[in-house]
This record gives structure tokens, sequence and C-alpha cells, in this order.
């Protein structure tokens, strides 16, 4: 798409010459004479995928302007005179959208010029600096101001206040000119914000009141009565205030000057006069004041000259005279006049309502047919290409459609409204297939799921009547009588041996029962602590050595040779025949594996009925349809397994897959064998040392000894994987080396550090160290090592310092920021105001009234408090009012956002800091032992545990007097927001900041909710909606329409009851 950009520069620097010296040539990035040759159109061709920035630096290169400062321009839209991108977004993710929305939009023509930040700047330089062609200023500015974003910028940099100087200081055309440039301003909303806090801008307005030329005196009242209505209590406290200063100044009465207005010649200047005083009554904080100023005001003439002003007929001074009246409670006239004036009124609006009967009737009939017009495209489907009938929705015809973007719609968009409609039908006509199908498959699903349950409990029936018969046939083969090859023996002597024998199998039974249990235990431990299985099979293996002995870990009565030594005990009985009828018992266990591994698992208990898996008639253990096409494959060696979900494709009726398409290459199984078959594990070598006592017959195990308590040995046992040797670990612990042991690993070590008991129970027990089990053989070396965990637990301190600080400091700061945000927060105390005077007039006449604040638990009751309809509650008007005096409140939300992050009481920050010092002394003391102790190899220790001691002893005691400020400081808070002292000790800060927080964001919620209606109403209104919003009215010259209002009595000004009111009189209002 071809943009034609046209390049323009701001009247102040091409249409005057004095104007264009005003100009920066040093931040311009050519020479401003040259910029005027280049003035004109030129062509760029539009790209839709490029970036806004890349689009925007473009342009300007056309026009020989550099990127550096290419930010002091702008683009803006030829016929709407839209920027493009204003205020500038530097992120080009927020701008990617403009060239898009150009691109469709399909405008052509673009200008070029300086951005009105740059443009306004040198105008209020121009206003501060140039001393001559005033006039020649003033007339140039009247029309930019029209220009919203230039406006905005124009008065956010101060230039009211040069124009104001130039009113008060120029003369003839140029104070005309500088009164309607200040106009021109103040028909902004920031430009009366800034006006009202701003008290020497409004004292030099209202200085312009006592000017000699009538107009600068008549358009100073009109600004003044405005600005007092407009900003409401604002702007009565900023004019009072400019109207005593002035009085002062004079050395006269406040409001003499504006009443001596009253006998002005110019009536127009009459009315305005008269205005301001009935706006500055209507705005009155209280009335008291309006009480107060009246009398002032009468002691002054006023009202004798009001009375002699009676009989003006026009419109607006009788309006404001019967405000007058009404909001002071002052009778300027008899009855009759007032009753005689009320008759015109009526009349002259009769009058007018009969002229407009005509009209009325002709626009109804129109209505009629146009809503009759609606409802037939509405109920024929007639579509229209466009809408103007929108204007006419009416309560005349009831049965007309609210909604008309139908008729926006063409007959090729109802064709493809069909199509989709088909679409739709089909998919659901699918989907209810779909769904038919899914509950088939549910159903089977169940009926598979209640087969596999019943099957799996058979199995389990089964396993149990096995292991039944195994243990029966162990307990027959123990207590068998024992078959001599001589068979000479005596029945006592074999009843004896039978005895005897039957004993130790018991033993042996009991002994496995704890081995088991010990099993049991690690396992459980392995799961807790999460470890690989290899890991953990690699640490249990590793109290597993397999020995040659038969029966006992010591044999005194095998030889070297494994043969029996004479004199030694018997050796076992044969196993005792099969028991007639039963099932024949199961074979013996195959011997492990040379070089002691794991024996392999068992098989599978056979399904019931004795079939086999696998076997005709039983039932499948996969897919029931899919059986492996492969062929088995059995290694040489026991190979590691791979624990994968394998994949059985169908041989038939299925489609393609991926795996019909890989290659299988072949390798050589021997290495591959080599590398990943099953991990033997290693015969611990100190069992070796005595051949007379590990040598025996093949493939029996015997368990090493375990002394102390169960959880305590799985513990160290699990330690020692993750730890280093007892000689690495000391040298460790001497030079406290966060490399080898960190925080996880010293915790598990105080809780194992070897104890006197422990050490006694292994040493009184006697058995071999070659014997014990690892912890045992651990505990034997490390015992003894001089103040181990003392040391452990000063350096565990000395680990988790820093965080535990860290947190104490952040919940501190975080209060503290709360503390200061809440006592700071200006939005905060003007919503307070506003509930407090709603609640003192809804409790007036109570003991609840007069209230001078009140406890914050009553702003959560704010949004259930509801009006006599139950519609609006008591939050609403809140926010209503808020925003219509305060708007900038909406954001108070934002402004205590800190608050929302305050978790903790006072007493639970206490509880923190206490913690923290205490384990510090537990450190100090142990550090002070180990110094006591006098350990050789501990100076490291000393040395870096004791300095850091020594600094962590003075940011414990810092912040302690941190905490003790901070929380005197939210004692003084509590205390600023009326409670008592002890309310902080009681009260938690939770509890305290949540309330306002909490209230704040259903606030700030309900402003946005406001805010979003006003802009919906400005759109609805037209495209300029958004201008609009920034200014004080609407139309052409918001101001003279505001103004004309406040003449009219149209902005409800207050009105207060007199004496007849009070009475039970009452007075006509022809102003509602």
């Amino acid at each position: 798409m071809i943009l034609s950009i046209t390049f323009q520069l701001d009247p102040i620097s091409n249409n005057s010459p004095s104007l264009s010296n005003s100009i920066d040539h040093n931040r311009s990035s050519i020479n401003v004479t040259a910029l005027q040759m280049q003035q004109g159109s030129k062509t760029y061709n539009l790209d839709q995928n490029s970036s806004y920035k890349t689009v925007f630096l473009a342009i300007c290169q056309l026009f020989g302007i550099k990127e550096s400062s290419a930010q002091d321009y702008c683009l803006q839209l030829e016929s709407s005179k839209k920027y493009l991108n204003w205020p500038p977004q530097l992120d080009e993710s927020k701008t990617k959208h403009i060239v898009k929305q150009l691109y469709e939009s399909g405008e052509t023509a673009l200008v070029l010029q300086l951005n009105p930040t740059y443009r306004s700047s040198k105008w209020v330089k121009a206003l501060n600096d140039s001393e001559t062609n005033e006039k020649d200023i003033m007339f140039h500015l009247k029309y930019k101001l029209q220009e919203s974003e230039f406006a905005e910028s124009f008065i956010e940099q101060n230039g009211m206040e040069g124009i104001l100087r130039m009113v008060t200081n120029g003369k003839g055309n140029a104070q005309t000119y500088s009164l309607a440039s200040l106009r021109a301003c103040l028909e902004y909303v920031s430009a009366m914000e800034i006006i009202t806090k701003t008290p020497h801008l409004v004292k030099q307005l209202f200085n312009l009141v006592d000017s000699n030329v009538v107009g600068v005196c008549r358009g100073a009242l009109e600004l003044l009565f405005v600005l007092c209505d407009f900003r409401k209590e604002e702007g009565f406290k900023s004019v009072h205030l400019a109207a005593k200063g002035t009085a002062v100044a004079q050395g006269k009465k406040p409001y003499l000057n504006v009443i001596k207005l009253l006998d002005s010649g110019d009536l127009e200047t009459k009315i305005n006069a008269f205005t301001l005083l009935n706006v500055l009554l209507s705005n009155c904080p209280t009335d008291e004041k309006v009480s107060k100023l009246c009398k002032k005001w009468g002691e002054l003439g006023l009202h004798d000259k009001l009375r002699s002003l009676t009989s003006i007929q026009q419109q607006e001074f009788q309006i404001q005279l019967e405000i007058y009246e009404e909001t002071s409670g002052v009778n300027l006239r008899t009855k009759a006049s007032r009753l005689e004036a009320i008759c015109n009124r009526l009349k002259s609006k009769l009058t007018e309502y009969e002229a407009q009967q005509p009209l009325i009737a002709i626009l109804k009939e129109e209505l009629k047919l146009a809503q009759q017009l609606i409802k037939e495209a509405s109920t024929d489907r007639v579509f229209l290409s466009s809408h103007p009938m929108q204007r006419y929705l009416g309560p005349t015809i009831q049965s007309y459609p609210a909604d008309l973007s139908f008729l926006k719609t063409t007959a090729a968009e109802r064709d493809k409204i069909n199509e989709f409609e088909k679409k739709i039908l089909a998919i659901n006509e699918q989907l209810r297939q779909e769904t038919k199908l899914s509950e088939e498959l549910k159903n089977q699903v169940l009926a598979n799921k209640k087969q596999f349950d019943s099957t799996i409990a058979e199995l389990n029936e089964e396993n149990q009547r096995l292991t039944q018969v195994e243990v029966k046939f162990k307990l027959q083969q123990s207590i068998s009588p024992s078959q001599d090859s001589s068979n000479n023996q005596k029945v006592s002597s074999s009843s004896s041996n039978s005895s005897t024998l039957n004993d130790n199998e018991i033993q042996s039974i009991q002994n496995s029962l704890k081995e088991a249990t010990l099993e049991i235990e690690r396992l459980k431990l392995a799961i807790e602590e999460k470890m690989p299985p290899n890991e953990a099979q690699q640490i249990f293996s590793q109290s597993l050595i397999t020995t040659t002995t038969a029966a006992t870990p010591t044999s005194p009565d095998i030889n070297n040779d494994g043969q029996p030594i004479s004199g030694g005990a018997p050796p076992p009985p044969p196993p005792p025949p099969p028991i007639s009828g039963g099932a024949p018992p199961p074979p013996p266990p195959p011997p492990p594996p040379s070089g002691g591994g794991p024996p392999p698992p068992p098989p599978p208990p056979p399904p019931p009925g004795g079939k086999k898996a696998g076997a005709p008639g039983a039932p499948p253990t996969g897919p029931a349809a899919i059986q492996p096409n492969k062929p088995v494959i059995n290694p040489s060696s026991k190979m590691k397994p791979l624990y994968w979900k394998r994949i059985i494709l169908p041989p038939s009726n299925r489609n393609e897959s991926i795996w019909d398409q890989v290659l299988e290459p072949t390798f050589d199984s021997k290495e591959f064998e080599n590398l990943f078959c099953a991990k033997k594990k290693a015969v611990d070598s100190s069992l070796s040392t005595n051949s007379s006592s590990t040598t025996g017959k093949e493939g029996d195990k015997v368990k090493l000894v375990s002394l102390i308590d169960i959880k305590k040995s799985n513990s160290i046992a699990f330690m020692l994987a993750k730890i280093p040797t007892a000689e690495g670990l000391k040298k460790a612990i001497d030079t406290v080396d966060n490399s080898i042991l960190g925080k996880e690993i010293i915790k598990t070590l105080i809780t194992n550090v070897p104890t006197e008991q422990d050490y006694q129970l292994i040493k009184g027990s006697e058995i071999h160290e070659s014997k014990l089990d690892k912890p045992e053989r651990w505990i034997l070396e490390i015992y003894g090592f001089p103040m181990m965990k003392e040391r452990l637990v000063a350096w565990l301190f000395q680990l988790e310092y820093q965080e535990m600080y860290n947190n104490i400091i952040q919940i501190l700061e975080k209060l503290q920021n709360a503390i200061k945000d809440t006592k700071s927060s200006d939005s905060l105390k003007k919503i307070l105001g506003i509930v407090l005077v709603l609640g003192n007039y809804m409790n007036g006449g109570s003991g609840r009234g007069q209230a001078d604040g009140f406890t914050l638990e009553i702003l959560d009751s704010l949004a259930t408090s509801k009006d006599v309809e139950n519609k609006t509650s008591l939050l609403d008007y809140v926010s209503k009012i808020s925003m219509e005096k305060y708007p900038k409140t909406m954001n108070v939300a934002q402004e205590l956002e800190s608050l929302k992050l305050v978790q903790l009481s006072i007493s639970d920050m206490s509880t923190d800091i206490n913690d923290l010092e205490k384990q510090f002394n537990i450190s100090k003391n142990n550090c002070k032992k180990v110094l006591e102790a006098n350990i050789p190899s501990s100076s490291k220790f000393q040395s870096t545990i004791g300095s850091f001691l020594e600094k962590t002893e003075t940011d414990i005691k810092n912040l302690k007097e941190n905490q003790k400020n901070i929380v005197d400081s939210f004692i003084q808070l509590v205390e600023f927001f009326g409670y008592p002292k002890s309310y902080a000790t009681t009260a938690s800060c939770q509890q305290f900041f949540n309330s306002i927080y909490s209230f704040s964001l259903l606030f700030s919620k309900q402003c946005q909710k406001i805010e979003k209606e006003r802009e919906a109403l400005a759109k609805a209104s037209g495209d300029n909606g958004a201008v609009q919003n920034k200014k004080i009215a609407g139309g052409a010259d918001p101001l003279a329409a505001l103004a004309n209002a406040i003449k009219l009595g149209q902005t409800g000004l207050r009105k207060r009851p007199g004496p007849e009111n009070s009475s039970g009189g009452s007075q006509l209002n022809l102003n509602k």
C-alpha cells in the first residue's frame, strides 16, 4: 500500500519570524529553513509485516530526519487528525497493531510533524521569553489549544501561568486574545485541577474582576463561577481564599468588588457577578458558612441592591434571584411578585410547549413508521445494508427488537451462516455417535476390570495356599526323626536329637523373621527417600556377605577342605517323603549364581486351577488377541532390565505405524552382554582373613549383625551413601568444607551422631568388627571425634542464618512499606472523609452521630448496606461521590498495594527474631565449648565460625532495633486512626491492613465500573467521546455551555430551606 506523507511545521516555526527563533536548532535534525524547503508530500510503500518503528523511522528518513531526533516527531492521520502512536509506546509489542490497522483501514494520507510535547514546550518558552508580538502569540495559541493532545501537554508544562501574566499586563487586543486562550485552557479537566491547586493563579484570575475593560471583567467572573461550580468544595475554597487575599491586599472587605459590579451598566456583568455569589453559596461546605456569608454580604448592601434590581426581566437574572432566595432564606420580593414571576414563567413555558406540538406529532408518526419497518425486518429476515432508524427507538411500539445488529447482515453473510449451520448439524450428529461409542467402550472396560479383579483375587488365594504348604513342609522336615545309616540308635536318643534340632530350627526361623523385618524397614526407608532401585539394592547388598558356612557364622566343625571334623554334630536329616494324598512338595530353591549376586526373583504363582500362564486354556496375560510375533531372545548372561512399556502390533486390520518402517541392525551381542549384564556383588575381603571360618559349601549366605535401633541403622545406612569415609568426614568438619557437606547432610549427621549408649552396646557384644553391619562399624570409627555434634550445630546455623535473616528483613520491610503507604495516602483520607460525613448524616439525632472518626471494621459493611429499594449499596454511593469530587481516588487500591503483602502479626515477628537469637546463643555456646576443649585440628573451625558469630551478633542487634522502630511506627499508625494503644498488641497487622486493603479493592472496582459506564456513554454519544471526556462539557465551546447551564440553574445548585419552608410553606421550583 502506497502512503502519501505530508510534512508540516508548527506555526511557531514557520508562520512568524519572531516565533521561529524559539525553535531549538541544536535539537532538530536539520536546519528549519531546510525543513521548510522539504515541506510537501512524499510517498512510502507500506509493508503490512513491518513494525511501526521501522515504518516511522523510514518516513523520517525521507525528510532528512535522523534517528536520534525522530523522537521529537510523530505521525497523524490527515482525515481524522488522530495520532498513530501517542502517547509514544517504546515497546514494539504494543505498537505492532498500528501498521495492521492502518493497512486494513485503507488510510493513505498521513502527516509528519513535531509531537505535541515538543511543540507545547516551545510555546511555553515563547510565552516566558518573548517581550514583543504578544498579540501574535496569543492569536495563534488560541487555535492550537483546540487540539487536545497539545492542550494537555501545554497545561502540564504550566503554560497557564504565562497566559495569566499576559492577561494581567496586556492591553487591547493582546489582553482579549490572552483571555480567549485562558478560556480555551480551562475547557479541560486537567486545567481545572491544576488551577484549583495553585492559589496564586486563582488570585491572579480574581484580580481581573477589578479590570476597567468590561470584556475582561465579564470573562473573569464567568471563569470564576465555572471553576467554583466544577470543582465544588475545592473550587469554593480556592475562590474564597483568593477573595480574602485580594481584600487584604487592597485594604477592603471580601467580595465588595463583586457586589459593586451589580451597579454596572452591563447587564451580562451583573448576571455573572450575581451567578458567582450564588455558586459560592451553593458550594459552601456547611449551612453555618452559608448563613455567615449571607449576613456579611447583607451588611455590604447586597440585599438592598438586589431588591432594587427585581424589575429586571432577563430570564437568567430572575432564575438567579429565585436561587438566592431559596439558598439564603432572604425574601427579596413580596409573595405576590414572586407568584407573578412564577406565573409568567409558566405561561412562557406553556406557550413554548404548544408551539412544539405540531412538530412532535409529525415526529411521532415518523417514529411509528420507522419502528414498524424495523419490526418487519426482524420478522421477515429482510437484510438491509445499514440501519439509520437506530435513532428512532422509543416507547411507542413496545414489541420492536432491541438488538438491531442483524440489519448489518448482507445476503452473502446469510449464505455463509446457513453453511455454518449445516456444518454444526453434521458435527452434532458425529458427536452423538462418538458419545454412543464411548458409552459402549466404557461398559466393556468395566466388564474387563471386573474379570481382572476376580482373577487377581483367585491368584492371591492360590499364593496363600502354596505358602502354607511350603511352611508345613519345612516344619515336617524339622520335626522328622533323624535317620542314621547304621539305624542302631535308640529311640530316646533319636527323640533327644529331634527335640534339639527342632529348637535350632525355631531359632533359625526367628532369625529369618528378624532379618525379613529389617529388610522391610529398609525398603520402606528407600521408598521414603525416593532412591533409585539400583542405588537402594547396592546399599542393601553391602550387608549381605556370601559365605560357604552351613548353619552358623562360625563353624569349628568344618575343615579347610569343606569336610566335617570328627566329633562334630551329625549332618541334618534328609527331607521326609512326600505326604500321602497331597501335592508333591516344591523343589528346593536353586543355588545362587557364582559371585554372590542376588538370587533371581521367584516365578509368578500359577493361575487358578493349576494351569500355567500361556498354557492352552489359561487366560492371556496381555491383550487377548495380540501375541508377540518376534522370536524369544535368551541372553547367555542375566541382563539389566529396561523398564519400558512394550507395544505389540496386531498382525492385521491396523493402520500403518512408524514401527513398520524402523530397521533393526545387527550388533555384537557378546560386547553388549559384557557392558549391560546384571552387576555382580563383590565379596568383602575382610571376611577372607580366616579361611577356617569362611569356607564351606557354596551358595549359603550370612547376614551381618545389626545391634543398634533399626530406624537409626537404616538412617545411617542411607547417610553413608552420601558422605565421605570417616577420615574424610572428620577432615571436612575440621576445615568447615561446604563443598563436601551441605545443609541436608549436616542435619542427618546431627541426628545420627554416635552416642555413648550405642558405643557401649556394640563394644559389649564382643562381636568381631568384620561381622558387624556397616552402621555399627561407622559408629566405632567415628566415635570419639571431639565435639562433633556441637561443631555440626554451629556449622548448620552458619549455613541457614542468611536465609532466616533475609526472611525476617523482608517481613519487616513489607510492614514498614504498608505503614508508610497507609499514612501518606491522600486518596484514603478523602474516601474516609466521605464515609464519615455520610455516616454522621445517617446517624443524625442518635448517640452514634457527631462522630470525629470511626473504626475501620465498618468499611466491610458498606457493600452490604443497601438503599430502601435494595439496589444501590452505600459503597456504590461513596464511590459515585468520590469519582465526582476526587477522580484520582479510583487508583487507591494501587496506592495501597503493599498492604496485601503483610502476613504476620507483631507477636509472630517477635517469635521469629527470638528463634534466630536462640539458635545464635546455642551456636555461640557450642563454639565456646570447642574453644575450651582446645582441639588441635579445630583452628579453621574456630576462625570461620567465630568471625561469623561476631558479625551475626551485630546483625541481630540491629535487627531487634529495626523491629522495635517498626513496631513503634505501627502503634503510632494505630493511634493515628483513633484506636487505643492496646489495640496494636491484640490485633494482628494482617487484620488491620487487610480491612483497609479489601475495602480499597472493592472501592476501586466500583470506581472502575463507574468509569467504564462513563466511557461507554461517551462512546455512544459520538466518535469524539474520548476528546470530550477530557473536557469539562460537550459541544464546540464547553466552557460557554457550562456557564449558560449554571446561569439557568441546570447544574443542581443547592437549595437551603428558608423561613417559609421551615414553617411548612413551600416555593415552586421552575428549574426542575
